[in-house]
């Protein structure tokens, strides 16, 4: 569960030799090498409660070096929190905790406030779950970005059923640059597998949306849930190709039965995993290889068709760049723009 609760009460424990079976969410070894599992720690429902990060003890010049897209050379960048968890159940998903907490707009803007005026940050990366919750939320968020007057870019997980044209406005005005979507597959038959609650439709006009108002859209797209097929790689790739702005490098990856999810459980019942040590141990390898093969595809045929799958997708993106590095050239020697500052990779 969550640590920050944990975390005093162990050290305290350990501190003052108490018995380590009365803190809740931890687990050891006691005096005879045998394996002790306390209690479940319970959530924190008040996430303004929650103290901010010891940034103090950090390198903050180095930390806020992180890159996302659309950061400049210049921007420092910083993950916040808005809220933990998640609404939805898709089968993949191997969150812990169930439902939603979300902290107050307050507690919000002023983090931001105090990066900004400590470290001089400049991009906020929003590292919940998942920001859009709900339109009514989305809104109220970004209305009070904008109240505040914090002049930030910002990043976030957003869902394409609440992608209309209104919210994403609002959003840009906040100051969002990208919105990293979980399409996962542009199947409706393999999305009502997954229980994504989204539909292809969805998919394709919140994409067209985020694009129309300057915004860009990151592209999760997985492929091996259970029946997929070479089929439904293919309209993910074909998808990738007409909407992609390149504003990331996307390849396409094979789903993973992490413990903790509805598909661990699926491979656990049809006896595709013996239990966590075998899927540790002996069959979660690397995250670009296959876990568990859910398909109709034979392994071999799996492999292949991934492999012609991100070659194109990796020829389209490096093609992508040859061609802004080529006018980047252009502008740089025949209309002699001063303001060329060398081929960075940040």
């Amino acid at each position: 569960g969550e640590g920050e609760v944990t975390a005093v009460e162990l050290f305290d424990a350990l501190e003052n030799d108490r018995d380590l079976a009365l803190v809740d969410g931890i687990a050891f070894t006691d005096k005879d090498g045998s394996p002790v599992v306390t209690k479940p720690r319970q959530l924190i429902t008040d996430l303004d409660s929650i103290v901010y990060p010891a940034w103090d003890i950090f390198k903050m010049d180095y930390y806020s070096l992180l890159r996302m897209p659309h950061s400049t050379n210049t921007d420092k960048c910083f993950p916040v929190l808005s809220a933990r968890g998640c609404p939805y159940t898709c089968n993949f998903c191997y969150r812990m905790d169930k439902g939603i907490r979300v902290r107050s707009d307050e507690s919000i803007i002023d983090e931001i406030k105090l990066l900004k005026e400590k470290y001089n940050a400049t991009y906020i990366i929003f590292a919940d779950e998942l920001l859009m919750i709900s339109k009514p939320r989305t809104r109220q968020l970004c209305q009070a970005i904008i109240d505040a007057k914090l002049d930030i870019k910002w990043s976030c997980n957003g869902r394409l059923n609440y992608a209309s044209t209104d919210v994403l406005e609002l959003m840009k005005d906040a100051g969002c640059v990208f919105i990293n979507y979980g399409i996962e597959c542009m199947d409706n038959e393999m999305l009502k597998v997954m229980k994504k609650d989204l539909t292809v439709d969805q998919v394709i006009a919140g994409i067209e949306a985020t694009l129309e108002v300057g915004i860009s859209p990151g592209y999760n797209i997985i492929f091996g849930n259970i029946g997929e097929n070479k089929e439904t790689l293919t309209k993910g790739v074909e998808f990738l190709l007409k909407y992609d702005d390149h504003a990331q490098m996307r390849t396409i990856r094979p789903v993973t039965p992490y413990p903790g999810s509805p598909l661990y459980d699926y491979a656990i019942e049809k006896g595709l995993l013996k239990d966590v040590e075998d899927f540790y141990e002996n069959k979660h390898t690397n995250s670009d290889l296959l876990t568990v093969n859910f398909t109709t595809l034979s392994d071999d045929e799996f492999y292949a068709a991934l492999y012609e799958a991100n070659k194109l997708l990796l020829d389209s993106y490096y093609e992508n760049q040859h061609e802004e590095l080529t006018k980047q050239l252009k502008e740089l020697y025949l209309t002699r723009d001063s303001s060329f500052r060398g081929f960075r990779h940040t």
